[in-house]
């Protein structure tokens, strides 16, 4: 070396100068970096486990290692810029300059080594300079002044052996300007990250600090690395071999996370700066000081096998290694990062839910409600093998050591045979505890793993909704990776976003039973937390009971009464298995067995087709979960057979036994259900529906006209003022034979759907019964009730047994004094004239009043009337209509004899007049007071007061009267001569005074 330096001045300046760049940028800051290097090489080389101690001396630096010693080609390295002796290229420092990072804080440095020791020394190579005569470069005074000769270029064997236990020590004699303490911590800092970059280095000691790393397989070429350091502080990594790289994922709590930014490591920590999810050691080129990459490293192959370690991975961490967006922190990071998410894209790694097959299961009764893959919870063990899935997932087939600790009896094996089938691993082994070791009490599950660019998502996805979804979709994320934190990672691997609206248009053609629908809505039913999400489920396809599958709850029918699917044809009614609250949420529309046969659909059907045996059967078995009250009456339509085989409609159909036919006339029109539906449907069914056991009602809300086939409907409705808002009618009331009216009323009045009918006076059938209904001859509107006095000796008492003491349930259909028909009043006024007939005084006198009431409100056609022979006077008396007269002044009662008078009341005398064509007495005759008395005036006489107050008279303007004895004479149709209480003439009023 000396003699190269003597022949060219030039080369000792360009080895100086060389040494001090390396010294000043490339190994400013590597100096346990670099003999790290070294002590893992030599630990390599010897096949042992890798130890490096460093601790302070004297003031030097001791840092010793163990593994192979030091040999020639190991002192030619050192003595040699750029002139490595490793053969090996797999090996750290293959350029041969890393030692140089010792210059950084000493320029005396011992290695020693069990084969030897050597010393450098800037000082001993100075002396060699001077010794030889050796010029300096530059020639001047001021350039040799400055130069300083390069220390690692010249060696001195010295005797010295290394620490004990070591097989090589480098001493380091620290300059005066070095902060040894400085020194010593940041090698603190720096233990770590060579013990992972490092493998071959198992055990740092820094002064009494002591680092170790083991590592464990875990199986799928799955490491898990521990760096435990001082106070028992220990840091995990899950280590994979990839062909071109080591990656690394920190382990906090049993679970990977993200690494922090970090740099690219060759294999030590170089100056190009990451932001990938893993640490990664490579083996790339760099340039010699390893800070940077060499131009043209090909940094994209340190992507391959990236997918395999997620593969490795438990399936619900598998979205750890996944780049999120972010910018670049620097070149090499760009291109990485667009490599690892392209080897991402493209292999199949992502776990899928395992394919249960349900079509077939459901198809074969073997349809499985409860989940085949693990809780959100539970990490999966991953594998590597795979075999092709026709919708673009691999099955895992082996699974690791550390989760999964079954035995072979839970692994689901593929037929042989099978080829388009994906066969399943059990991959849900048991929790890991936080230092990685199996747990044995978590449930497994079946996993696939598929491409993701194939895949699809559901933010939010619940096992319930996968399990059923599973064979729908198609590779569909497993619910642990689809909530709405893992949303960017499976962007950015282009995962096919699955939305509501995508799902309700898969779930269109679908065959699966009843209750798979009913726990796909309950899986969907946590989705729905707006309209928009209500909106996006419209096309979701609902099963009905009759076998069909529609699309949209909006078009269908719900009845949550019925227990078992009945086929109803005219409505789209919800399989009673599937009927679900989130089908009401989104828009289906709720209704009852009710409802159902109230449908105008049903109607028109029962028009077109009465005698459709699908239809018959839907209704009648509707029927017997409906209330009757609540039924049309046009269900009586449907056509029913009768005991001889033909068919008829329901409400022309009697069931046996029924009373209602006790009551008939002969030839009612009336048949006998065939029995053996009655045996099927039963005679509540059947009764809904019209069939005849009692009397049958027709029901219509808002009628329009009367064309209900009533008996003189027409008639009814003529008196009607205007169109009643319901029509509520018993029918068939023509067809009661006259000598059954008796127990007919009974019947009427005992069935409380006929009851209210009865008791309605408006009502269709109280006006019918009133006009129609006879017993002994004589129409029910012409008796009257034992408690109704009004027309007490004329008209016959009703006395039906059972309802004599019923008064609100025959009233009505009874004569009412306060309605005077035509019918009720030809009755009364043949009644009055007859002599037979005993009514009191008072009974002619109010009745007399009520049919001249009727008059006067011409509610009483007088042409239609025929008069009777004779009147009935007030005294009882029948009389001749030529001696009698109408009372129309109250106090020509007292002069008149009573068998003369007929008597009502004063202000409808006129009306009674006319309609019993009888004089009025105002007209006929006069009178005359014959007796003197004193006038005097109401307000001066005592008599007068009293009087106004005893009759309740108004102020009196005319002159009062007072007679002892008033007599008054009579002339015109009657003459007579009276003493008589009161009179009054014009406007003047006579009294008797008592005595």
């Amino acid at each position: 070396m000396l003699a190269a330096w003597r022949d060219s001045p030039t080369r000792l300046r360009e080895d100086a100068a060389t040494e001090a760049d390396l010294v000043r940028a490339g190994y400013r800051d590597r100096l346990l970096t670099e003999l790290a290097q070294n002590a893992a090489d030599a630990a390599a080389k010897a096949g042992v486990a890798g130890r490096l101690l460093v601790r302070l001396a004297d003031g030097a630096l001791h840092v010793a290692n163990a593994g192979a010693p030091l040999d020639v080609s190991g002192v030619h390295a050192l003595t040699a810029l750029r002139a490595s002796g490793k053969s090996d290229v797999t090996a750290v420092g293959r350029f041969g300059v890393g030692f140089t990072a010792v210059l950084s804080v000493s320029d005396e440095i011992e290695v020693r080594s069990s084969t030897g020791a050597l010393r450098f020394s800037r000082e001993l190579t100075w002396d060699a300079l001077r010794q030889h005569g050796i010029a300096l470069p530059g020639g001047s005074a001021a350039d040799s002044d400055a130069f300083t000769p390069p220390v690692l270029r010249m060696t001195w064997p010295i005797e010295a052996a290394p620490m004990a236990g070591f097989d090589t020590e480098v001493v380091l004699r620290l300059r005066p300007d070095v902060d040894a303490a400085a020194l010593l911590a940041a090698m603190h800092a720096e233990a770590i990250d060579l013990l992972l970059e490092l493998p071959a280095l198992q055990r740092i000691t820094i002064d009494t600090a002591e680092f170790t790393s083991t590592t464990i397989e875990l199986g799928n070429g799955v490491q898990e690395v521990r760096v435990a350091g001082p106070a028992d502080a220990q840091r995990v990594w899950w280590q994979y071999c990839a062909p071109h790289a080591r990656w690394l994922l920190p382990i906090r709590n049993g679970r990977p996370i993200p690494a922090a930014p970090d740099v690219l490591r060759a294999p030590t920590r170089s100056d190009e700066e990451l932001s990938l999810p893993a640490l990664l050691i490579a083996d790339i080129a760099m340039q010699p000081d390893r800070r940077r990459l060499l131009p043209g490293a090909r940094l994209t192959e340190l992507a391959a096998g990236y997918a395999d370690f997620a593969r490795a991975l438990p399936p619900s961490d598998r979205l750890v290694l996944v780049p999120t967006p972010a910018f670049a922190r620097s070149e090499a990071d760009g291109l990485l990062r667009e490599a690892l998410v392209r080897e991402l894209q493209t292999q199949p790694w992502l776990p899928v839910v395992a394919t249960q097959h349900a079509a077939d299961a459901a198809a074969t009764g073997r349809y499985d409600p409860v989940p085949h893959h693990g809780s959100p919870a539970t990490p999966y063990s991953a594998g590597t093998s795979a075999s092709g899935s026709p919708a673009g997932g691999t099955s895992e087939a082996d699974s690791f050591a550390l989760f999964d600790t079954r035995s072979a009896e839970s692994v689901e094996a593929p037929a042989a045979d099978s080829l388009d089938a994906s066969p399943s691993d059990s991959l849900g082994g048991p929790l890991a505890d936080p230092l990685g070791r199996p747990r044995a009490d978590s449930p497994g599950g079946l996993v696939d793993v598929a491409v993701p660019t194939r895949a699809s998502a559901l933010t939010g996805l619940t096992e319930e909704l996968a399990r059923l979804l599973d064979d729908v979709v198609g590779p569909l994320v497993i619910p642990e990776l689809s909530g709405r934190g893992q949303a960017e990672a499976l962007g950015v691997l282009d995962v096919h976003r699955l939305g509501l609206a995508r799902v309700a248009e898969l779930s269109s053609g679908l065959e699966r039973p009843p209750h798979w629908w009913y726990a796909l809505y309950a899986a969907l039913e946590p989705f729905v937390v707006d309209p928009l999400a209500a909106e996006e489920l419209g096309a979701l396809a609902v099963p009905l009971a009759d076998g069909r599958l529609v699309t949209g709850p909006r078009t269908a029918v719900l009845d949550d009464q019925l227990e078992v699917a009945i086929p109803v044809h005219w409505a789209r009614l919800v399989h009673p298995e599937a009927a679900h609250p989130l089908l009401a949420r989104l828009g289906a529309r709720s209704a009852t067995a009710e409802d159902l046969l109230s449908e105008p659909d049903l109607r028109a059907e029962l028009a077109d087709h009465p005698d459709d045996p699908d239809i018959t059967d839907a209704v009648l078995r509707l029927a017997a979960h409906a209330d009757p009250a609540a039924l049309p009456s046009w269900l009586g339509l449907l056509e029913l057979p009768d005991a001889d085989g033909e068919s008829r409609p329901a409400d022309e159909l009697l069931l046996p036994d029924a009373p209602l036919r006790e009551l008939l006339v002969e030839d009612s029109p009336f048949s006998s259900i065939d029995p053996a539906m009655v045996e099927r449907y039963g005679a509540q069914a059947l009764r809904a529906i019209g069939v005849g056991w009692d009397f049958s009602v027709v029901v219509e809300a808002d009628p329009t006209g009367p064309d209900h086939d009533l008996d003189d409907e027409d008639t009814w409705w003529s008196t009607l003022p205007e169109d009643p808002p319901e029509l509520a009618a018993v029918r068939d009331l023509d067809l009661v034979d006259e000598a059954a009216w008796p127990e007919a009323l009974w019947q009427l009045a005992s069935a409380p759907r006929t009851r209210r009918l009865l008791t309605d006076r408006d009502g269709y059938t109280a006006w019918w019964l009133r006009a129609n209904a006879r017993i002994d001859g004589t129409p029910l509107g012409l008796f009257r009730h034992p408690t109704d006095t009004e027309f007490a000796g004329l008209l016959p008492t009703f006395a039906v047994p059972g309802l004599t003491d019923d008064a609100a349930a025959v009233r009505a259909v009874l004569a009412d004094p306060s309605v005077i028909t035509p019918e009720l009043a030809a009755a009364l006024l043949e009644a009055l004239a007859d002599p037979a007939k005993t009514p009191s005084p008072e009974v002619i006198s109010r009745t007399h009043a009520r049919l001249a009431a009727a008059v006067a409100a011409a509610h009483l056609d007088l042409d239609d009337l025929e008069l009777p022979d004779r009147v009935r006077a007030l005294s009882g008396a029948v009389v001749d209509p030529a001696q009698a007269v109408v009372l129309d002044q109250p106090w020509f009662g007292f002069a008149l004899p009573s068998n003369r008078l007929v008597v009502g009341d004063i202000d409808t005398a006129p009306a009674l007049a006319t309609l019993l064509d009888l004089p009025l007495v105002s007209e006929s005759v006069t009178a005359e007071v014959l007796s003197a008395g004193r006038r005097t005036s109401w307000s001066a006489e005592p008599l007068g007061v009293v009087l106004r107050q005893l009759f309740s008279l108004p102020p009196q303007e005319g002159d009062l009267v007072l007679h002892d004895d008033l007599t008054v004479r009579l002339h015109g149709a009657v003459e007579v001569t009276a003493s008589v209480p009161w009179w009054r003439a014009g406007d003047t009023v006579h009294f008797r005074v008592p005595r």
